[in-house]
């Protein structure tokens, strides 16, 4: 079977089985896992055992990037097509760095005055992902929360290695803060976010507005974000084999986007080391339990808390990596990014408009 259909056919039986009832999913599951006080979703062990059929190498032994990043683009809109909400797309793009920066506005109907907007990072490793890739969870966050989502389609590595990710995150803050009323937005009520590496960058987005080298973001919103590349915390040793994002991978990752080892601790490759902590602007973290990037992202939320900074922490205890860009076919994933949703609604409702 074609690469393609078999994908298809996996998204589809996945979306069925992961709407089972909790007896009938035990059963597919298997035994529970109980790591760390926490046990995994019956959902997420699912989904781990069904992965284990498809017939796709990890990204960083498939021998292509470009196969991997198909792959990963094909999964991400097919997972997303399970996002049934009503918004409007508009695609557009503003002058980086290194070129034109693809955007792509999402705006809820309903919602004609300027309003509250987020600025969006995909995740990815700064090697994969896409717009499409998180077109579901835009879409969704951009009706839920009921604001305008620019989802920013930065360059990626290892054709464009660190800095380039980071210049035209600040390139694309920058272009929407300027010329707000083009998105629709309110410029008092612009936030940033982001999912795994994009969590990453929208910190450094908002470590940057701290500094006032660019517009203060008004919120941050960083879904199970990486925050230091060195990756030697607890949580990476305890799940850094079978549970979606292995050690291996994860280092493929950093070495195909960082030159240098030593360029870890350079704050804009690991915001968990800027010391830049005085006006920072409210922060929602989520984090999730079987996830190796789970420890350096709740580390990083308590810097901002002792720093003074509003933040709040969800660790959601059973779910994997990148619950985010699942939420179209698994409904514990869609709770997750219901409540960051919430948290974002409120927390944009709390700026003065």
């Amino acid at each position: 079977m074609p690469r393609r259909l078999f994908l298809r056919a996996m998204m589809a039986a996945l979306r069925f089985l992961l709407n089972l009832p909790e007896p009938l999913l035990r059963v597919i599951a298997g035994r529970p896992i109980d790591i760390d006080g926490q046990r995994l979703a019956t959902t997420a062990q699912v989904m781990i055992r069904i992965s284990k059929l498809a017939p796709f190498d990890y990204p960083h032994t498939n021998g292509s990037v470009e196969r991997a990043r198909d792959e990963l683009n094909a999964a991400g809109v097919l997972a997303g097509s399970g996002i049934r909400v009503r918004v409007r797309t508009t695609d557009s793009s503003c002058k980086g760095p290194g070129g034109e920066i693809p955007l792509r506005l999402y705006q809820p109907y309903g919602h004609a005055e300027p309003g509250p907007a987020l600025v969006f990072f995909h995740g990815g490793g700064f090697v994969l992902g896409s717009i499409d890739t998180h077109d579901g969870a835009c879409r969704y966050l951009a009706s839920e929360a009921g604001v305008r989502v620019i989802s920013v389609d930065y360059r990626l590595a290892p054709e464009n290695r660190f800095p380039a990710a980071v210049e035209d995150a600040l390139a694309a803050f920058e272009h929407v803060s300027a010329n707000y009323a083009d998105f629709g937005a309110d410029p008092r009520r612009i936030a940033v976010g982001g999912d795994s590496c994009g969590g990453n960058l929208a910190a450094v987005v908002a470590h940057a507005g701290a500094r006032g080298d660019i517009p203060c973001p008004a919120f941050s919103l960083l879904l199970n974000p990486a925050t230091d590349a060195f990756g030697t915390h607890a949580s990476q040793e305890l799940f850094g084999l079978g549970f979606r994002l292995d050690t291996e991978e994860r280092d493929w990752y950093r070495d195909s986007y960082l030159v240098d080892i030593a360029l870890c601790r350079d704050p804009r490759a690991s915001v968990l080391y800027d010391e830049q902590l005085e006006g920072l602007p409210p922060t929602y973290v989520a984090t999730s339990g079987f996830d190796p990037l789970r420890d350096e992202g709740e580390a990083y939320a308590r810097r901002l808390a002792e720093a003074g900074v509003p933040v709040v922490l969800r660790r959601h205890e059973g779910l994997l990596h990148g619950f985010a860009s699942r939420a179209g076919v698994d409904p514990d994933a869609r709770v997750a990014l219901q409540h960051a949703a919430g948290v974002l609604r409120a927390g944009l409702a709390l700026t003065t408009p």
